[in-house]
């Protein structure tokens, strides 16, 4: 495994604990986006996200410093018997012993501009004879060079511009990725309301049909409805006590997704969610939230730095396996001699100048069709950015079109719920008192039913939405204010 996953694993490993305490029994919309930011493994999963990104960016940061290394060569004995070719050509088998150790310091630097290398070197190299008893000493007391590519591909440039890119990107998308936290919590927190509005509406439906069952039965010994009325109602009630089990079975498992994705053990414990009482009503505009969007979300840096990487890629098929010239340069001292003392004291000067050519005469296109391929995956991306920039604006003026609806929507199913329960109150009084028939109770029940479903997933609609909103313009409309954290 590399470095950076096993990084990853060992973040996810030792900050991401599975929590054995218990959680409060009532838990309002605010609280479990509190938790979920706090506790749960996607919240981990973006932490270590982040602290990957910067360590990459502080690995690139390094590269554009000055880099120190000594090197050793020491001990290198050998004691063995070689061929020795002699002055007039022949082979004789010889033993050899000696020692060829050598030390070295090197100090380098790139230049990002030019993508070469500047580097200052020293180094000391000791050969012992040990069968003729004879020492030689050869150093380079100091080295003063460059090494720089004339037409090739330099990497170091491109990284230059694009790291820094990728870093803000990343930091973006770590406050996104915590928005996005609050949007999971929502729809889970929303998903267990429901679950509970079901249970509600089922044991009251149990219990109503329960009541009615009973005037039912005594009516019909009265002789007053018929036994298909009877059997409805006690159909009624059945289903009722069925559709009650069920929500339950419904509930238990919503509540334990919740507690699961809390980083906690599921215990059998049923969290009771309530109603959010209030909803916020602002305006958003939505010119200004695209705005807010572009600012702030890292789509921005995304499509900047894909653009960037396919030109790199370009550049890069063009600077490699064409043609290719490499200057070699250096200026320095050197000396050999018996005694060390002679290497610092009386070195002779040096320089070295290579220039060193790579001309491909024959390769069947080979090049040419790499550059081919490179342009064609940049014009690709381009277009894959246009179209991806173009959907993200659309998403962002939707979600905003949504938002607005849902504003109204609220306050209509709301008002629509208030008044199908008054309408049901009535009617079921009416039953009882024999103005209406079961046909009409049932129906007005449903009503009632269908108006506080209405109600709650309109309700659960708008938050999502709500935090949707913000997770995609990473911007607080309802208090004016950019998304921090």
């Amino acid at each position: 495994m590399t470095l950076r996953n096993l990084l990853a694993l060992w973040c996810l490993c030792t900050a991401a604990p599975v929590y054995t305490q218990v959680l409060p029994d009532t838990l309002d919309l605010e609280e479990f986006i509190e938790l979920a930011t706090e506790r749960s493994l996607d919240k981990y999963q973006s932490d270590a996200d982040l602290e990957l990104a910067e360590l990459d960016y502080r690995l690139f940061r390094t590269d554009l410093k000055p880099q120190l290394m000594a090197t050793a060569n020491f001990p290198n004995y050998q004691r063995t018997v070689r061929e020795i070719t002699q002055p007039n050509g022949t082979i004789r088998f010889q033993p050899v012993r000696n020692n060829n150790s050598v030390l070295g310091l090197s100090l380098t630097q790139q230049i990002p501009q030019t993508g070469g290398t500047l580097f200052v070197r020293s180094n000391l190299q000791r050969f012992d004879d040990f069968e003729s008893d004879d020492r030689f000493y050869n150093g380079i007391p100091l080295r003063v060079g460059l090494f720089q590519p004339l037409f090739g591909f330099n990497g170091l440039k491109w990284d230059k511009e694009i790291e820094p890119i990728r870093l803000s990107e990343a930091r973006k998308q770590y406050r996104a990725d915590r928005a996005a936290i609050r949007s999971e919590a929502t729809r889970l927190f929303f998903n267990l309301l429901n679950a509970r509005t079901e249970v509600s509406i089922a044991e009251a439906n149990r219990r109503s049909n329960q009541e009615l069952y009973e005037i039912a039965r005594e009516r019909h010994e009265l002789g007053k409805i018929s036994d298909s009325d009877l059997i409805q109602l006690r159909v009624n009630l059945v289903s009722a006590q069925r559709s009650e089990q069920n929500a339950r079975q419904i509930l238990r498992d919503r509540s334990a997704e919740m507690i699961s994705y809390l980083g906690l053990i599921p215990d059998g414990q049923i969290l009771i969610t309530e109603i959010p009482s209030e909803t916020p009503n602002f305006s958003v505009n939505p010119d200004r939230a695209l705005q807010e969007a572009l600012a702030n979300r890292a789509e921005t840096e995304r499509f900047q730095r894909q653009i960037l990487e396919a030109e790199r890629n370009v550049a890069q098929a063009k600077g490699e396996g064409g043609f290719q010239a490499d200057l070699s340069a250096s200026i320095g001292f050197t000396r050999s001699a018996r005694d060390l003392e002679m290497i610092y004291t009386d070195p002779q000067q040096e320089q070295l100048v290579q220039i060193q050519l790579s001309v491909p005469i024959l390769d069947w296109g080979r090049q040419r069709s790499r550059v081919d391929i490179r342009e064609a995956q940049r014009d690709l991306t381009r277009q894959q950015v246009r179209q991806s920039e173009l959907e993200f604006r659309t998403d962002v003026q939707q979600t905003v079109q949504q938002f607005v609806n849902l504003q109204q929507e609220v306050e209509l199913a709301r008002e629509l719920q208030e008044l199908a329960q008054q309408r049901f109150d009535i009617a079921r009084e009416s039953y009882r008192l024999g103005a209406i028939n079961v046909t009409d109770l049932i129906f007005s029940q449903q009503e009632k039913d269908l108006a506080q479903r209405t109600y709650i997933f309109a309700l659960g609609d708008y938050w999502q939405a709500y935090y949707r909103l913000q997770q995609l313009t990473l911007f607080d409309f309802e208090n004016q204010q950019p998304i921090t954290d």
